[in-house]
């Protein structure tokens, strides 16, 4: 009987249709086989259908593709379809999970039964120890990334099917980083001078690239004790700095406290200190003993510079001065206090443009001797018309520092 209603409901179909003929097809209560074989009739295909395939269904479709129509009766009963060497072999979902498993788990094994290949590769410029870590996810499951630290060199081992894309990411990663040579002088600077040199504050690098002003501020953290100040930032043109700086030194109107060079490559912080440790006495509690401990007392300079297109550094600074303080009187003995001064701060600028940091202040004491001209140069009188005594100089600690990219190779 229903055998009979699905090839009346067939009958909208003439004859044999090629698989790009829209089908229509109404079935009510139909083994879900039957309706297989009726699709594989109208098409005129080969088709297999597995034992395990039972049920029926109902369904109507109105101008679908062939194709179309095959595949919407396999979902609607849950089943799949595998075709091999022209024939359409039908089984229930499970059997074909079952099966493709099967399938799997045999390539697996003829995998694992194959050799594994080994890759030697010279690193000449990344570090191997780094690369054999980040590239340990790329790996098949039987392969193995070994760094070989005495000769910077990589050992890969792997499936043969792997070992190219790992070459290549390999090939990728061992490149040149940029490195930027750092001149720094550190001074203590009268504002006067400063104008000579031609510095201006409140500069501060805007997004568009061009100078605006800025207002920036550090944590500046004096004997212990945490407190906010403010600091000016601002650049000067690519002059002879050293020159101008050398000669304001033996005029007396500034003193070079340091300045350090070093060469630091990108993202890799480098520092610099130079001072000395001052011992103090540490009570080690109710035995009274006491211990020797070491506090620093330097000027200390840490930068990360960051490589940028067109000719840019980005650099990541933080400059301390740290001096003796004040002795404190403790019940234990005498504790000397250390001084801090610090400036940290992010800038972008051009290789070879200098940058100035300051907005540290002090007080020094220096000898003002003056004279009035012509009458002071009179014998015996002269003395008269001269004068001497000690002023007052406020000075700031003034950072210059001069980022240069190497170039490469």
């Amino acid at each position: 009987m229903r055998r009979t209603a699905l090839l009346a409901a067939m009958l909208f179909c003439s004859g044999t249709i090629a698989k790009e003929t829209p089908v229509n097809l109404a079935v009510d209560d139909v083994p879900v086989a039957q309706v297989l074989q009726a699709l594989a009739d109208m098409a005129r295909q080969n088709i297999i259908i597995a034992p395990e395939v039972k049920g029926s269904i109902s369904l109507q479709l109105h101008e679908l593709a062939w194709g179309r129509a095959l595949r919407a009766v396999l979902t609607g009963a849950g089943l799949a379809q595998e075709k091999q060497d022209g024939v359409i072999y039908i089984s229930s979902g499970s059997s074909a999970a079952q099966k493709l498993a099967r399938l799997e788990a045999e390539r697996q094994k003829k995998r694992q039964a194959r050799p594994l290949k080994t890759q030697s590769v010279d690193l000449h410029h990344a570090e191997a120890a780094e690369l054999a870590k980040a590239g340990d996810r790329l790996l098949g499951p039987r392969g193995t990334l070994t760094a070989d630290r005495r000769t910077n060199r990589l050992l890969i081992r792997d499936d043969p099917e792997h070992l190219p894309g790992l070459l290549a990411w390999v090939a990728e990663m061992d490149l040149p980083v940029g490195q930027v040579a750092l001149s720094a002088f550190i001074v203590t600077i009268n504002e006067k001078s400063l104008r000579e040199l031609g510095v201006k504050w409140a500069l501060a690098e805007g997004p568009s690239g061009r100078g605006q002003p800025g207002n920036l501020r550090s944590d500046l953290a004096v004997a212990g004790a945490t407190a906010q100040a403010g600091f000016n930032i601002g650049r000067i043109g690519g002059r002879l700095l050293e020159l101008e700086l050398s000669a304001l030194e033996r005029r007396q109107q500034l003193e070079i406290i340091a300045s350090p060079r070093l060469i630091a490559s990108h993202l890799q912080p480098a520092s610099i200190k130079q001072g000395s440790e001052i011992p103090y006495q540490v009570s080690s509690g109710e035995s009274g003993a006491t211990s020797v401990q070491f506090k620093e007392a330097v000027l200390g300079m840490e930068v990360t510079p960051t490589v940028l297109p067109r000719d840019r550094v980005r650099l990541k600074l933080r400059i301390t001065e740290d001096m003796p303080g004040q002795v404190l009187q403790q019940a234990g003995g005498e504790v000397l206090a250390i001084d801090k001064q610090e400036i940290e701060t992010q800038v972008e600028l051009n290789s070879g443009e200098t940058l100035a940091l300051g907005g540290i202040f002090s007080q020094k004491r220096k000898l003002a001797d003056g004279s009035v001209p012509l009458l002071s140069e009179i014998p015996l009188l002269g003395r008269l018309f001269r004068y001497s005594g000690k002023a007052n100089e406020r000075r700031e600690l003034v950072v210059f520092i001069t980022p240069r990219i190497i170039p490469a190779g």
